[in-house]
């Protein structure tokens, strides 16, 4: 929800931007490393100790536009969900006194997420309407779109684009998101696939706020060489809170029988066996739309319940977003003293758009896990911006 927020600022700073699909690559950066037997000095039993969450916002097509000259509203965006075979629009309109109107047609769409958006928006109204007329395709000749709804204002709402540039080609990004929270309260992943900005050159475009025409907002700079509007869209949009902060109890994972694939709350583990101690080699999470985050890890995350103490791990993971492998990428670092271990991970690969210090960068987790008893585990863990 407000992906607005995530993709205005980044993308009006340099005179020709280029968006092209970058990778890190996967297998090089992983390498094949593997632990030592020594790290382990307790008897190994069947089962695995996560100190992982992920949790995903399902979304089908995105796309935002932005226009000038209304006294109210700045920026439209819409969202397309797919539930129970059915599609279903979300509107978000951004007005300038900082107030977010949320339009919707059935509660199928808000439910689950009306806490989702007040934690991360403020001023936020939810308005249920009998109807929202929209269409929101891509072709050979790019993006189709059209959007109508009345206002809470009983008002028109009302935007039409259509592209006409033979061969559109659409890029993926993992958008950055440097600005938008000083103490966040997870890492997010904002992966837009089929991703692009409506060109200019040759597209049908207008926006009508309340019976008058606004103009379409353009890109100060220009895109791979293209004059394009501050609208975009993605085919396939993936979100996902990676690693919510989080103090509590958890416990250990039972291979009950003994097993390399398991799963347990929403995230799959692929494990390998050291001998006969169980390590995560890698993390999934998947979303309504079958859409997949995993994270794996070189080497394999060692088996936290029965590592010797005075101990410290070095590794490395890098992330995969359906079938895409590179996406990011990073390290990790584990201390054991006694009963307490301290596992940190800290992005520090990717890709984005423009110069400067890498957004992914600044952040960094920390967790710390303490142990009383196989069955009395307590972790306290949390995201943190980095400064320099």
């Amino acid at each position: 929800m407000g992906i607005k927020n995530y993709l205005s600022s980044f993308i009006l700073r340099f005179s020709n931007v280029k968006f092209q699909d970058i990778l890190i690559d996967h297998h090089k950066y992983l390498g094949k490393r593997e632990n030592s037997l020594n790290i382990y000095n307790r008897p190994p039993r069947n089962m695995i100790l996560s100190p992982f969450n992920m949790i995903f916002d399902p979304m089908d097509r995105l796309l935002i536009v932005n226009f000038e000259e209304d006294p109210i509203y700045y920026s439209i965006e819409l969202q397309i969900f797919h539930k129970i075979d059915k599609e279903y629009p979300l509107v978000v309109m951004y007005r300038k006194d900082n107030m977010k109107d949320i339009y919707y047609t059935n509660e199928i769409v808000i439910k689950n997420r009306k806490k989702m958006v007040t934690d991360l928006l403020t001023n936020v109204s939810f308005n249920q309407l009998e109807d929202i007329e929209y269409k929101f395709q891509f072709d050979e000749m790019g993006l189709d779109a059209y959007l109508f709804l009345k206002d809470k204002l009983e008002k028109e709402i009302e935007f039409k684009i259509k592209e006409n540039t033979p061969g559109r080609e659409l890029v993926s990004i993992l958008a950055p998101i440097g600005e938008v929270s000083k103490k966040p309260k997870y890492f997010p992943i904002v992966f837009l696939n089929k991703f692009g900005m409506v060109i200019k050159n040759n597209t049908e475009i207008f926006v009508k706020i309340h019976g008058f025409l606004r103009e379409a907002k353009e890109m100060p700079v220009r895109l791979n060489g293209m004059k394009v509007y501050l609208a975009r869209y993605s085919l396939k949009p993936i979100f996902s809170n990676w690693n919510n902060n989080f103090s509590g109890n958890i416990n250990p994972i039972i291979l009950n029988p003994p097993t390399l694939n398991i799963s347990d709350e929403n995230i799959t583990f692929s494990l390998v066996k050291n001998h006969d101690y169980y390590e995560i080699e890698k993390i999934s999470g998947k979303d309504e739309e079958n859409h997949t985050v995993s994270f794996e890890f070189s080497p394999a995350l060692p088996n936290l319940l029965f590592l010797r103490s005075n101990l410290k791990v070095k590794g490395r993971f890098s992330c995969i977003i359906d079938e895409i492998k590179g996406v990011f990428a990073g390290e990790y670092y584990l201390t054991r003293t006694g009963d307490t271990i301290e596992f940190s991970i800290q992005p520090t690969k990717g890709w984005q758009p423009f110069p400067g210090k890498l957004w992914l960068k600044t952040y960094n987790w920390t967790s710390k896990i303490q142990f009383y008893d196989i069955d009395d585990i307590k972790i306290s863990s949390y995201w943190q911006r980095i400064k320099g």
